[in-house]
């Protein structure tokens, strides 16, 4: 048979040698022999024996070891070696191994890494195999011929014992026999000779034409789902659940176009797909406010002093510098410390680490308490900042600002991730945050600090009390902190001191009478009780306005996907209402907090 050269006509079909044994055989077996079975023993000619003969011998099987293969364990045409160790392979088989071995391909010997560059020819064993004269005994049973070892190769080529399977195998033809018996069998005994042929070679230039057709209409589109996944892994990649900015791209995306989002949530996967890099998120959301809040103030500061004159600093000195600006210095100290501790900390975004006192045997995170106390004097600062009542009133629209549109958010990436819910309270930045944001405005509220003391004093012993007896919870228990830790007894011991500074200020006429004392310790429980409620509608209004843009996402996009089977190659979609509210409310008070 001639080969063609058109594009359009396959090949012809051609016979392939059948898998056969290795140069040694199976253990117990004679190279180049057959085994005899039950039927040939009495059919057994001459044909099949191994040529003798007087003059040359077979190699000796110590010595033929080395010119073998360690991977296909044939004698090698070309042995090479990986650079690191003293075993040789063939080249193919070398190569083949560093090809499929990934980046860094080892030696199946000594298991060193290799490249492709690394292969070395040995160039004395290649002299040694070229100068052999010892002969090897053919490997295919019924030749018996004894062939040097530096012709092997070509010998195995052209020997006329190999086994090899029919042209036609892979259609049904299951004959396997030697070589020089393949012309007779294509000529008088394969069913495939005549018409069943003709028939297989015309099947196979159809599909070989369909194939080419496909493959041209398909170049297109393949090409350009390569060129938009690799655009999305570029943006990926250039996507960091720790960046402000990214976190807001994605924020506005969850809330404007939820159903673009779960539709193509690999774009975004590398900030929700996961626990950490999800909760990393969540954790910007909530401090990003006080940020907010703290650059306010620190450039607030900065305008004041670049509008004095360099003599008005010099006359008022440092001490009257730090008394004038001692809200700001003292705002930014504390948040410069919360940041710190944050840094230090070594946790991942999920969760405090817990830091061991040598001695004690305790086990405690030191550090979210820290960041608390440092949240709550920036806040509390801030307030005074603001002049009172404006302060107070920008702490609750933060307070709302921060737990809803956090929760929103959550609540939405959780139908999208289809992880369970709560994952907002597990973050390590909500007890902070939250802590903070409660009593900054319960001991703003109350304008004298004993009745914040005297309210958490109560509610504490409440919540101790209410365990054993009612199973009703007063506090907001996650974001408690270092407070959900002190034993009842200290509290007992807190309000009799605070029992005796009323009995003092009594006396002294600070305070009118017990009526008034005890009115106070009334009024400070209340106030931290309505924030604590506050608290949970805040979550649950969240979470409530997140389910609600997620449905309402989904069910614009299953109207689309009914109209538009390609609806998720579109680069937009129309935006939720309710979504979009969400988002320009939330960009509103973030402008109005800068802006006031």
């Amino acid at each position: 048979m001639t080969s063609t050269t058109a594009t359009n006509i396959p090949p012809p079909l051609e016979a392939t040698p059948a898998p056969y044994y290795s140069y040694w055989g199976d253990p117990g077996e004679t190279p180049g022999v057959d085994v005899p079975t039950e039927e040939a023993t009495a059919e057994n000619t001459n044909d099949d024996s191994p040529m003798q003969c007087d003059t040359c011998t077979d190699i000796d099987d110590e010595e033929a070891k080395k010119y073998e293969c360690a991977v296909c364990f044939e004698f090698m045409d070309t042995p090479v070696g990986c650079g690191s160790c003293q075993t040789r392979f063939c080249r193919p088989c070398l190569e083949r191994v560093a090809n499929q071995g990934g980046a860094r391909p080892k030696c199946s010997h000594c298991r060193a890494p290799f490249t492709l560059e690394s292969i070395q020819v040995d160039e004395a064993l290649q002299e040694e195999m070229n100068n052999c004269m010892e002969t090897v005994l053919c490997p295919f049973r019924g030749c018996g011929k004894r062939v040097p070892i530096n012709a092997i190769k070509l010998h195995e080529a052209q020997c006329d014992h190999i086994k090899m399977k029919c042209k036609f195998n892979e259609w049904g033809c299951e004959w396997i026999g030697k070589k020089l018996d393949l012309e007779h069998h294509d000529n008088h005994e394969c069913e495939f000779r005549n018409e069943m042929g003709r028939l297989v070679n015309t099947i196979r230039e159809k599909t070989l034409n369909q194939t080419e057709t496909i493959a041209r209409l398909q170049g297109t589109r393949v090409n350009q789902m390569v060129n938009t996944h690799t655009r999305q892994l570029l943006m990926i990649r250039g996507r960091n659940a720790g960046n402000v900015f990214d976190v807001l791209a994605m924020s506005y995306e969850a809330t404007c176009f939820p159903g673009r989002l779960a539709a193509a949530k690999e774009m975004w996967g590398n900030m929700i797909a996961h626990d950490h890099p999800r909760a990393l998120v969540y954790n910007v959301l909530l401090v990003l406010p006080l940020f907010v809040c703290i650059s306010k103030c620190s450039f607030w500061m900065a305008i004041d002093l670049s509008n004095m004159a360099p003599q008005h600093i010099y006359r008022v000195g440092l001490y009257g510098m730090i008394q004038h600006f001692h809200v700001n210095i003292v705002a930014s100290s504390a948040a410069g410390l919360a940041v710190f501790c944050m840094v230090a900390d070594g946790g991942d975004a999920t969760h405090w680490t817990e830091m061991h006192v040598q001695g004690t045997g305790i086990s405690y995170p030191f550090m979210r308490d820290i960041v608390a106390l440092g949240f709550y004097v920036c806040y509390f600062l801030f307030v005074d900042f603001m002049e009172y009542w404006p302060g107070i009133v920008l702490l609750l629209c933060t307070f709302s600002f921060t737990v809803t549109y956090s929760s929103c958010v959550a609540s939405i990436l959780e139908k999208v991730n289809g992880s369970e819910e709560g994952t907002l309270k597990k973050t390590r930045m909500w007890p902070s945050v939250v802590f903070a944001l409660r009593y900054t405005c319960l001991f703003q509220i109350c304008w004298v600090p004993f009745e914040a003391v005297k309210g958490v004093i109560v509610l504490r012993l409440v919540k101790h009390l209410s365990l054993k007896h009612f199973k009703l919870n007063f506090t907001v228990e996650e974001t408690e902190c270092f407070l959900s830790v002190i034993p009842p007894s200290i509290l007992v011991v807190f309000g009799a001191a605070v029992t005796a500074l009323d009995h003092v200020a009594i006396g002294n006429g600070v305070v009118k009478d017990w009526s008034a004392a005890f009115y106070a310790w009334g009024t400070g429980a209340a106030t931290l009780a309505f924030l604590n409620v506050f608290t949970h509608t805040l979550f649950l209004c969240g979470q409530g306005t997140g389910d609600a843009i997620y449905f309402e996402g989904t069910n614009l996009r299953n109207h689309s996907n009914e109209r538009l089977q390609t609806y998720n190659l579109l680069p937009s979609q129309r935006p939720v209402y309710t979504g979009v509210v969400t988002f320009a409310l939330a960009l509103f008070y973030m402008i109005f907090m800068v802006a006031v």
